[in-house]
């Protein structure tokens, strides 16, 4: 590992694990809960190499998309957690070479996962009307290295999609209902559109709007609840702690007519 590069430093103590991501510099020195790290100890320490700390041990690992998300990547509103968009993306069978539609862009974390699928070959278009968002979304998805296949555009997707015959299309935004005219025509027939919602009565007035216009099949609505298990051998138990409910996940279908 070189000056500079990005360190994900798995720590372990006696009945704690906690991880830390940051640049690893040559004269810094990082705190954790196990002791104090040199930066001299990670600057040419070769990754997945172990570090004796003075109450436990520290790996040296290369950090993923994942954790670079979600201990590095500024955001600015609420975002949609890997264990949502992770289950989002499967839904709708993404592939290299797809170019799929969003709305809207937030902070940049759904417009990552979608596009770490597609790219190569694929595009994402993701829509946003907040100047701020624009802003971050476009410097995150530059920080994961996507921004070759990803085109952040100003505008509402209520008003019209400029696309035609995209493959997919997620939405997350407060009224997707309102969306659906103009998302329908953007895609081809049988696209999946998947919808990321926080309340049941957002998912009502959903389902009430493909009732009454018409033009998308409702295939599934569902969460994703995830409960961490303490990693102890001798104590093998759940967490106390759990990422309960984040949002509800429609699948929708568009159609010929």
């Amino acid at each position: 590992m070189g000056e500079g590069d990005w360190v994900l430093l798995l720590v372990e103590g006696r009945e704690r694990r906690k991880t830390y991501v940051f640049r690893a510099r040559g004269k810094a020195s990082y705190s954790t809960f196990a002791g104090a790290v040199r930066g001299s100890q990670l600057v040419g320490a070769a990754w997945g190499s172990r570090l004796e700390l003075e109450r436990g041990a520290a790996y040296v690992l290369r950090p993923t998309l994942y954790d670079m998300m979600m201990h590095v990547y500024p955001r600015r509103s609420q975002v949609v957690y890997p264990k949502d968009a992770g289950y989002m993306t499967s839904l709708a069978g993404l592939t290299p070479g797809m170019r799929v539609l969003e709305a809207g862009a937030g902070s940049g974390f759904l417009t990552i996962w979608i596009a770490a699928h597609v790219c190569p070959g694929g595009s994402v278009f993701t829509y946003e009307v907040r100047d701020d968002m624009i802003e971050i979304a476009s410097a995150n998805v530059k920080a994961a290295g996507l921004e070759g296949c990803v085109k952040v555009k100003k505008g509402d997707v209520k008003a019209g999609v400029e696309e035609r015959d995209l493959d997919a299309a997620f939405l997350d935004m407060p009224d997707p209902w309102e969306a659906l005219p103009s998302v329908g025509r953007a895609l081809r027939p049988a696209a999946p559109v998947v919808v990321f919602v926080p309340t049941v009565n957002q998912v009502i007035k959903l389902l009430e709007a493909v009732s009454r216009l018409g033009g998308f099949a409702v295939q599934e609505v569902s969460e994703v609840v995830k409960r961490e298990w303490e990693a102890r051998a001798e104590a093998l138990r759940p967490s106390v702690r759990m990422i309960g409910h984040t949002g509800m996940i429609v699948l929708l279908r568009s159609l010929t007519s």
